[in-house]
């Protein structure tokens, strides 16, 4: 355990009792079997305890409450995180040490292959680089600033959205999204190297800005840092283009941005189609690509691409979206017995190596 951590133990234990005291009321019941996150690790830490904040998230978005069961060192590491502090304060998660008051129905996740005790359903958590598909591969979560501005009828409005740029990136520019990692790790473009073609071969049509943007064959490469759009406007910002360009995060492919532009049918142009359950299909649900050869010919691709290509494909997508990449679905599957998991094992490739110590040899995606 390193040093900050117990240094700053103190503080952040008071800041979860705190957050777990004060949260806001629930204004709803949360009806439904609940689901418990039972933690003896910090691997659902990574990205700022994002992955938590989307679990608890969706969990509540099915009615079911969700428990944290943890130790205290944990509670305050996950108090320390932004978006941990979120989950704690949603009126649907409530906190437990042990695992002894739990309902008998409870359906349990957790991050160890230890027993979790009694006869629950009780479901490992394989986090990690690794796509095992022998068993359910959880989808790959929006970022979960985006999903307190989402629900079924802002889906649908959005997917009919007035499209006015053909191909949009709007994300991160930092120079950590430049570094070698991707390509050593993954064998793909890195971020900056995947803009940085765009550019070079496409210039005289590339903007900056969304806002600027005024011709319908327009490339916006957008920085957040100088251009940033607000968490409640991101949705529609994707929904203003037929296609985005997805590229990977700074240590591992998969982004929020993917699932994010499938969500309201904009087409990604990706090269880690492969690292999505089921694979993405080019030229029926992504413009898949390799290289920086076919990032170029994938844009001169959709150049030619007639209107009732692209419409057909935008559908495709968002039935994809629907199909295979909602969260809350996943989660509903889970807990209601339609999703197949006799192995008792989920796996969550969220991450750059395996963090969790698999029972069975992963299959490894490219």
């Amino acid at each position: 355990m390193k040093l900050k951590t117990l240094v700053r133990f103190p503080f952040d234990i008071r800041r979860a009792r705190q957050l777990l005291r004060e949260k806001p009321a629930a204004t709803h019941s949360f009806p439904q079997r609940g689901v418990a996150l039972v933690l003896r690790t910090d691997q659902m830490l990574i990205d700022g305890a994002r992955h938590l904040a989307t679990i608890a998230h969706h969990t509540n978005q099915i009615g079911s409450p969700l428990t944290l069961v943890c130790d205290s060192m944990l509670l305050a590491g996950i108090a320390h995180k932004p978006h941990g502090r979120s989950m704690l304060m949603m009126p649907g998660v409530d906190y437990a040490a042990t695992t002894d008051g739990l309902p008998a129905d409870t359906l349990v996740l957790t991050d160890s292959p230890q027993p979790v005790g009694g006869p629950r359903q009780t479901i490992q958590m394989q986090i990690g680089r690794d796509i095992d598909r022998t068993i359910p591969v959880m989808p790959y979560p929006m970022h979960p600033a985006t999903l307190r501005y989402i629900d079924e009828q802002r889906l649908a409005e959005l997917r009919d959205h007035q499209r006015w740029i053909s191909v949009l990136f709007a994300g991160n520019q930092k120079e950590r999204y430049g570094d070698s990692q991707i390509r050593r790790g993954f064998g793909m473009l890195n971020r900056l190297e995947m803009l940085t073609t765009i550019t070079d071969n496409f210039e005289p049509r590339i903007v900056q800005q969304i806002a600027a943007a005024k011709s319908p064959d327009a490339i916006v490469l957008s920085d957040s840092r100088v251009d940033p759009v607000s968490a409640s406007d991101w949705l529609p910002a994707i929904a203003s283009a037929d296609f985005f360009l997805c590229c990977p995060g700074s240590s591992q492919p998969t982004c929020h941005h993917l699932i994010e532009a499938m969500s309201v049918g904009t087409i990604p142009i990706i090269e880690y189609g492969d690292r999505v359950t089921p694979p993405l299909v080019d030229g029926e649900t992504a413009i898949c690509f390799s290289g920086r050869t076919g990032l170029i010919d994938a844009v001169h691709q959709i150049d030619e691409m007639p209107k009732h290509k692209i419409q057909t494909m935008r559908r495709n997508v968002a039935d994809f979206y629907d199909a295979h990449l909602c969260g809350a679905t996943f989660m509903q599957g889970l807990r209601d017995g339609t999703t197949n998991t006799d192995r008792k094992q989920i796996c969550m490739p969220f991450h750059h190596e395996n963090l969790s110590q698999p029972n069975v040899e992963m299959r490894r995606a490219a």
